[in-house]
Formats: structure tokens, sequence, C-alpha cells
């Protein structure tokens, strides 16, 4: 492998890793000039060699992913005191207030951020699950004792919009879901901190927390004839709010529409300034997400992502 081509690799590796937690103990970040220097001990972290494989054969659009990073600007943003914050005080020094959107973004993915491919995100198993079922179109089918009256309220949606726009398709579905099923968390439903939900239990419960609700959209819009690719499972954290959350975001003709069990109203991203993504899932595909804003590196570099949990907090 060229220099070059490793050097780039490592850099990805090196903000992702300070970013998001993934590695703090053994990344360093050196500043001379207006470049920033990862120092990384290789024969103590694995997890660079993986990286490095993942990788080299697509370091063009690596490379192309980070270009339009502000090297100057993250020099002066890594002012996190040694060890990051505590894992339990996001908020130890003043509130975390939301990042304001950029005349120039750091990147033209959801939210405004630079979407990095990461293979071994761990989630990905949570999410295996549900995906395979959504996959296989018998997600939303009702059971031997008929549909309950979340299951009937999704069909009778999905015979509503069968020949609608793709706008209508998503504004019915958000609507439908969010009151087809209630919030409850993954302990008081499954009794682990936990679960992502395939959207038959979603619908047999009746209930589940924000990334079950997430799960049954994308399902009930893969009925509807919306393509996988085009949607995104994002797990971020509500700098607003104070805790982790996840939504569905729908790409329609380059607009990323969030659909959330906050809200009814189906918005585009631009005009959600207080989510933060930390990763997201693509048809079985993982992504860190990376942001210039100070404060979002160090609430995200706050908990490492395995222990991230989507309506709650953080595994302990």
């Amino acid at each position: 492998m060229e220099r070059k081509n490793k050097k780039n690799i490592l850099a990805a590796l090196a903000a992702a890793s300070f970013a998001f937690g993934l590695s703090s103990p053994t990344i360093s970040m050196a500043a001379t000039g207006d470049t920033v220097r990862p120092v990384i001990k290789l024969l103590q972290d694995p997890l660079v060699d993986t990286a490095i494989d993942l990788f080299a054969p697509t370091i063009g659009n690596a490379a192309k992913a980070i270009s339009g990073v502000d090297l100057a600007a993250l020099n002066q943003s890594f002012t996190v005191a040694p060890g990051g914050l505590p894992h339990n005080d996001l908020t130890a020094s003043e509130p975390v207030r939301p990042a304001k959107p950029s005349n120039a973004p750091l990147g033209d993915s959801v939210f405004g951020t630079v979407a990095i491919p990461f293979k071994h995100l761990a989630a990905l198993n949570n999410f295996a699950g549900p995906l395979a079922e959504i996959r296989s179109g018998k997600s939303l089918d009702c059971g031997a004792n008929g549909c309950n009256a979340a299951a009937t309220a999704i069909a009778n949606a999905e015979a509503k919009i069968a020949d609608a726009s793709i706008r209508d398709k998503i504004n019915t579905i958000n609507f439908t879901v969010n009151h087809a099923i209630r919030y409850a968390s993954d302990m008081q439903t499954y009794h682990v901190a936990d679960y992502w939900a395939k959207p038959s239990e979603a619908l047999s419960h009746q209930q589940g927390d924000c990334e079950d609700y997430a799960i049954l959209k994308m399902a009930a819009l893969y009925k509807a004839g919306v393509d996988l690719d085009h949607m995104t499972l994002v797990v971020l954290f509500d700098q607003q709010r104070h805790f982790y959350h996840a939504v569905l975001s729908v790409s329609v003709n380059g607009n990323n529409l969030i659909l959330d069990n906050m809200r009814d109203e189906v918005l585009s991203d631009k005009r959600i300034a207080e989510y933060l993504p930390l990763y997201s899932i693509v048809a079985g595909r993982g992504y860190l997400h990376g942001s210039r804003d100070p404060r979002a590196q160090a609430v995200a570099a706050a908990v490492p992502l395995a222990k991230v949990i989507p309506g709650e907090g953080e595994v302990h």
C-alpha cells in the first residue's frame, strides 16, 4: 500500500475514532501549524489493521469523504480534557446546545455530516434480524389470530397510499406508526436493556422504543415500494433533550426526510439542528458520522458507541 494512501486511511480512522470513542486510549492528536497528525500505537490496537483493510479498497471514496474537513478548525476544536467527559456527565461544565446549521456543511450525509463506511459496527448484529424480516416481505403479515389494532391501522394505511406520491407515503406512514404503537422501553417490553425488535414483534406487542418505531416505518415503506437503499436508520444524540435517540431518514430527490416518533410532521434534516448523528445503517451497511462542531465531538467521545442505547442512555 502506498504511504500516501495509508496516511489518508489512518487520518480518517483517527478522526472517526476520536469523535466516536472507538479507540480513544490508543489515539492522540498532535497539532502542528494547520494540520492534525494522528499518532497511533499500531501494535496495541488491532482495530487499526481492521480499518486499513476496510478502507484500502475504497481509499478514493474515503479521501473524498474527508476532503471537506477543515483541519485547522478541527485542530482548534480538540480541546477535550484527557479521557473525555465522564460517561455519566454529558453536561459536566455547561449544557450542550444544539449545533447551528453551517453555511459550509461538513458533508452531504444526513444532518450535514460525513458518513464513513464501517462494516464492524456492533449495531449491525442488532439490526440483522429485523432487516431479514423486512426483506422477506412478510414483516407486516398478521398471525393466526388475525390482525390486532396496530397491524390493522398499518394495513389500512398501506391500502390508502398504494398509488400515492413518495412524500404522501412518508407522511402517512410516519403518522400512522406513531399512533399505532405506544412508546415503551426495551426493559418494559423484553426485560433487557437494549433490543431491536422485528416489525412483527413491535406489532405483536403494540409498543416499542425509538429504533422499533424507525424499523417498523422502514418495513411499512418497503412494502409501499420504497427502496431499502433510500432508507437510513440513524442513531443520534439529541443535544436539546440530552438523550440518545433513533430516527428513520428517507432520501427523496437529494433531500433527507426525517421520520421521528417524537413528532408527526416529517421534516428535512436541515430543519433539525439539535440532532447529532453517531452512526447509521443503510440496508445492512454501517456508517460512522463525523461533525465539525466541538461540542458535538465532546458528546460523541463521551460514550463508546457499543454502550449507546437509543431511547435510554448507555449500557453500564
